[in-house]
């Protein structure tokens, strides 16, 4: 996060004034620089106090109090910035056409040319871009499924929700469990299969994006966290929406995956540095886990927060924040996308009516039952039914 000149940490090198600009900057007191630089090799240094303003544009101020140090600090120019004299300072450019303003009154100034000095302004730039979605579909493939393979000049996602699916990529095989996630990089030859007695059912999404480095993303199995999963279902749900800002959504939505998935190698480093407090977060996960086992054995039951509470000896209060801190969610919502994501299993299996699902998951009511699936899923059980069937 950058600093403005009018923050706190800013008065160790001077400060700013809302004063009326004429008083320093009045016609034949000021003088106009022109900032195009995205970098610095040298300071500039002042024997009195030296008055600035960003005239146009957005201009970063860098300043040292010592040059030996290597160690810059950068603020963004806010309303009139009195230097003191003394500091080490100059000045990059992060928008174009800036133009720097400052007062002549303040004394000379000398500039101290340093080959050591380098800095250069770090722009907040994507490393990937999604230009286009051209195609995204949901797919229930039964045992003994297999597709032949094909070459395409896009990217292609695929994530499976439910069983095993089997890929081969240029000659090497992979295989996709549950919560898997494999990208198909353009240009490379892919096909897919289920084995014997084994059905899947799965996302794919066909994109066209531009990023720096594929190699992170292709050749390899990714495994959807939470929050990667949580968003997929954003993805879907949004792809449903009659909204004309969802397919912006959607892209959205592709763009946070593809970045958490780039995200997750970084995310096991820190966690392996991460040495806050180790014994409590074991014993919390450990809580956590039996609590979602817990939840997913008994999930035909009736199940409420109270149940949990007295099952696992914990207060309301403390069930609240465990879910909130590792799950970012609250547990009786936890319980009803839990028996929300087993009615969509039960759908698929074709076993049973609507109604008796939602008699056996514990809803109150099949209205009940139906407006929660439409409001999580985007499109209600009966319709679904048939988008799979029909």
């Amino acid at each position: 996060m950058i600093n403005k000149t009018s923050s706190i940490p800013f008065l160790q090198y001077g400060e700013v004034f809302t004063q009326d600009s004429n008083e320093l900057f009045g016609i034949d007191k000021s003088h106009i620089l022109d900032i195009t630089s995205k970098s610095i090799n040298f300071f500039y240094q002042s024997t009195d106090d030296v008055y600035f303003r960003a005239a146009q544009g957005i201009i970063l101020l860098i300043v040292t109090k010592d040059i030996d140090s290597g160690i810059y600090e950068e603020f963004a120019m806010h309303r009139i910035v009195k230097l003191k004299k003394g500091i080490y300072y100059n000045f990059v450019a992060v928008s174009d056409d800036c133009k720097l303003e400052f007062t002549g009154k303040a004394g000379t100034y000398t500039s101290s040319h340093l080959p050591k000095v380098h800095y250069k302004y770090k722009r907040l730039e994507p490393g990937f871009r999604i230009n286009e979605i051209l195609s995204y579909y949901y797919s229930v493939r039964s045992g003994d499924y297999f597709f032949p393979g094909e070459t395409l000049g896009y990217w292609e996602l695929t994530f499976v929700d439910n069983g095993t699916l089997h890929t081969k990529i240029n000659e090497k095989d992979y295989e996709i469990n549950n919560y898997d996630i494999v990208l198909y990089g353009p240009g490379q030859f892919h096909d897919q299969m289920t084995t014997t007695n084994n059905t899947c059912s799965y996302l794919t999404v066909i994109f066209d994006m531009d990023i720096r480095h594929p190699e992170l993303l292709i050749d390899k199995v990714f495994h959807a966290d939470r929050d990667i999963t949580k968003v997929i279902n954003l993805f879907v749900k949004a792809s449903r929406d009659d909204n004309p800002f969802s397919k912006d959504l959607m892209l959205c939505y592709l763009m946070e995956i593809i970045a958490r998935l780039l995200q997750q190698d970084t995310k096991k480093e820190d966690k392996k540095n991460d040495t806050s407090s180790p014994m409590q977060k074991q014993f919390e996960n450990e809580l956590l886990d039996e609590i979602m086992l817990y939840i997913a054995e008994n999930i035909y039951l009736p199940l409420s927060v109270e149940d949990l509470c007295y099952q696992f000896s914990i207060s309301r209060s403390s069930l609240q924040s465990l879910f909130r801190t590792y799950l970012n969610v609250a547990p009786k919502q936890y319980i009803s996308h839990l028996k929300l994501k087993k009615s969509k299993e039960l759908i698929k299996e074709n076993k049973y009516t609507i109604s008796q699902i939602s008699s056996m998951l514990g809803f109150t009511s099949i209205h009940y039952f139906s407006r929660k699936f439409k409001a999580y899923y985007g499109i209600n059980p009966t319709d679904y039914a048939k988008t799979i069937y029909n």
